[in-house]
């Protein structure tokens, strides 16, 4: 990477019955690109460019790996005019269903009510999006799915469902969620892995590592991701490079910074 560049923020998505993660890959700062991941090969497949937002905390992958639920923005009066144009609203803001590492909606409701976005899947074949009115809000129903809506008016916490579903439990739950920062985060554990979810005073939203066992430790410091696949294999995302760490060794699978989106942009 050339010196002075901001090297990309990569998290990602684990399965949790099929050995695929997806990553988003985040940088230039308006710009994610989607790979697919199969950690029983380690090939890495990429995907769709997306010019926008995409939100990947509020974002889920399906237990079997085969359908991506994620939360997306893009603001320019391209994307609403494409809106208009394909489904008769105004649309900057949605969630939307696809098949990784592509993007292509197979499922898409609109979100640009400033509540709705994002969801989880409660199965490889249900989701629960955070829309109260599928009716109006659904534009694409996604064929041989169940779509269900939030209980009552709470929103699916999706952050903490996807984590639960792939072996993170809560060890530690702040008082409030926005402006404890580093003294007071919400606090996850995966067998060794620590996860510190950290919000500060001007609602900056970022994540902390730590390794928790003894004898040798990987490199954690700044990293972006980490996570342990099926095989407990350490997953690390850290300066735009993905690594494999097992047994005291660190191998790099992909180093993505020198990926660099299309110009010019593409439509959502």
């Amino acid at each position: 990477m050339k010196k002075g560049l901001v090297p990309a923020r990569i998290w990602g998505l684990l399965a949790s019955e099929a050995d695929r993660v997806v990553l988003f890959r985040r940088g230039p700062s308006r710009w994610t690109r989607v790979y697919l991941w199969d950690t029983a090969t380690d090939t890495l497949s990429p995907g769709s460019w997306f010019h926008g937002r995409l939100y990947e905390w509020m974002s889920d992958l399906s237990p079997d790996g085969e359908h991506l639920l994620y939360h997306a923005q893009n603001e320019s009066k391209r994307q609403q005019a494409l809106a208009m144009e394909r489904y008769g609203v105004r649309m900057w803001d949605w969630t939307a269903l696809s098949k990784p590492p592509q993007v292509h909606a197979i499922g898409l409701w609109n979100a640009s009510d400033g509540w709705s976005g994002g969801g989880a899947f409660r199965d490889s074949r249900t989701i629960q999006v955070n829309h109260t009115d599928l009716t109006k809000q659904q534009l694409i129903r996604p064929p041989g799915f169940e779509v269900l809506h939030p209980t009552g008016t709470l929103r699916v916490d999706t952050f903490r469902v996807v984590l639960k579903r792939t072996g993170w439990h809560v060890a530690h739950q702040p008082r409030r969620w926005i402006g404890m920062g580093e003294a007071d985060p919400f606090t996850l554990r995966k067998k060794s892995l620590e996860l510190n979810f950290i919000s500060d005073q001007r609602y900056h939203r970022f994540v902390r590592y730590r390794w928790l066992a003894e004898g040798p430790s990987p490199d954690l410091e700044g990293a972006t991701w980490a996570d342990l696949d099926r095989r407990g294999r350490l997953l690390i995302a850290r300066a735009g490079r993905v690594f494999i760490w097992r047994g005291g060794q660190e191998a790099e699978l992909a180093d993505l910074n020198a990926d660099q989106p299309p110009r010019p942009a593409q439509p959502a």
